[in-house]
């Protein structure tokens, strides 16, 4: 155990970094609506005047912060801005493209830097998995909310019945997340709220954590969430030597971030903060690589040291690709098919993947966006990835 401890210090001083990805939760955001009863009160041009949804002040701020986060822990490593080493890649959603221009703001200051993004956030794989249809995952949740719903409407029937009285709503445990998405982001903003929100926000809290870490805890609803942008984030690692790449930033949602742990096996399963970066490390060592993981999730402490299941801090790449491998997507038929998208009946007969292209007339349009921004590729490097496992 000592020889392993030692081992294990003197790797992390000696390392060579080589390659960073970092996956960051947009910053503070407005809420997207307000309840009924406080709709002829509530003025969101007073408290949140660049509308609903979007992000606020703070939230830019926080974007700065982790930029001046990243300019500090890699200084040496990347310090100006030059696009073949440096990729900044956003969801489409304008408070992930804010959030991704405060980033560089602090991280390359003075500098021009481009932040790629996506046709629609609805055909969004990598950063916006969430919203992209997947028939089978959408059935899992639904099953699984459904259970869940049917369970704490029981336990908590009077904070429903109450919470329904105070917002004009008819709330249940299906309702929930929007009253956390009104009285939260309030909250986090300093927005005026009537007392009784105080007595009722951190059990309301709690039930949204439930309803939100149930839409990713397991290994096969994950995958079909973020299985694709693990595939490109270990793609990226293994190309690392012939793309010269050597820093990823990706801007997305929570739901991202969220999944992406449970797809790694080191979730907390806590509400993922604003800001809150999952970032993965390409270290060299004596010839060999390793993957280190860290998940920051405050600015007033240092990132939490994760272990891949059955790994070390240094986790040798040979040992992560067995890991990953069974929870990698490849592409985005194999994601419809994971996903029972395909309106094909099964037949006696193996089924043509060449059949694709005319169930999904769109795949011509997404592939040249995916071209256009640089960021996105299809491939199919982990057929003989998963043979090996």
């Amino acid at each position: 155990m000592i020889y392993r401890l030692l081992f294990l210090y003197f790797s992390v001083i000696h390392a060579e970094l080589e390659m960073v990805q970092v996956l960051v939760r947009h910053g503070d955001r407005a809420p997207s609506f307000t309840y009924p009863l406080d709709e002829p009160i509530f003025d969101v041009t007073q408290h949140f005047p660049r509308g609903f949804s979007q992000l606020t002040q703070q939230g830019f701020r926080q974007a700065k912060e982790v930029g001046t986060f990243l300019r500090s822990r890699y200084n040496g490593f990347v310090d100006q801005f030059n696009r073949k080493e440096t990729l900044i890649r956003s969801s489409d959603k304008d408070r992930c493209i804010e959030t991704a221009m405060g980033i560089t703001q602090t991280l390359f200051p003075d500098e021009i830097v481009p932040v790629h993004t996506f046709s629609h956030y609805i055909h969004d794989l990598l950063l916006k998995p969430s919203s992209v249809h997947c028939s089978r995952a959408d059935e899992m949740v639904k099953d699984d909310k459904k259970r869940l719903a049917a369970l704490v409407d029981v336990e908590h029937k009077e904070l429903f019945s109450y919470l329904s009285r105070k917002t004009g709503w008819n709330v249940d445990g299906s309702k929930i997340s929007d009253v956390f998405n009104v009285l939260y982001r309030k909250h986090a903003n300093g927005v005026p709220q009537p007392e009784w929100v105080n007595h009722v926000l951190s059990n309301v809290t709690e039930l949204k954590r439930q309803f939100r870490n149930i839409q990713f805890n397991s290994d096969e609803k994950s995958k079909m969430r973020t299985g694709y942008l693990l595939g490109q984030m270990t793609k990226d690692m293994n190309e690392q030597k012939e793309s010269g790449r050597k820093l990823i930033v990706y801007a997305t949602h929570d739901a991202t971030v969220t999944s992406m742990m449970y797809s790694l096996g080191i979730s907390d399963h806590q509400l993922v903060p604003y800001t809150a970066a999952l970032i993965v490390e390409l270290h060299r060592l004596d010839g060999k690589q390793y993957v280190k993981i860290l998940y920051r999730n405050s600015k007033t402490s240092d990132p939490n040291e994760m272990r891949l299941p059955g790994c070390d801090i240094l986790c040798p790449i040979e040992k992560y690709h067995r890991f990953v491998s069974n929870r990698i997507i490849a592409n985005k038929e194999e994601h419809d098919i994971i996903c029972q998208n395909n309106l094909v009946k099964l037949s006696p007969k193996p089924f043509d993947i060449s059949s694709l292209p005319s169930i999904l007339p769109e795949e011509d349009n997404l592939f040249s966006t995916l071209i256009t921004v640089g960021s996105l590729s299809y491939f199919d490097l982990y057929s003989s990835l998963k043979m090996k496992n």
